[in-house]
């Protein structure tokens, strides 16, 4: 029983560690398509760190849309008063 604490919490750890990781792959990913032009890759890439709270997804989401990309259409919910 002594031992089990401590594996269960490295075990923990880990998981909660490599969850991170993912989650910053998918901006990095986005953060390449958006330098390279490719704007529909960005945006999939972000929208839904943005919705989860994610400052830089938010910001460089906010950026697309200011920018007036062609490639962006604001979805028709947003656009309701």
């Amino acid at each position: 029983m002594r031992r089990l604490l401590p594996i269960l919490c490295l075990t923990l750890a880990l998981l909660l560690g490599s969850a991170g990781v993912s989650w910053s792959g998918d901006f990095g990913r986005g953060y390449v398509a958006y330098k390279s032009g490719d704007y529909a890759t960005a945006l999939r890439e972000w929208k839904p760190l943005a919705e989860q709270g994610d400052a830089d997804a938010q910001y460089y989401l906010g950026a697309l849309y200011a920018n007036g990309n062609k490639y962006l259409h604001f979805d028709s919910e947003s656009n309701r008063s």
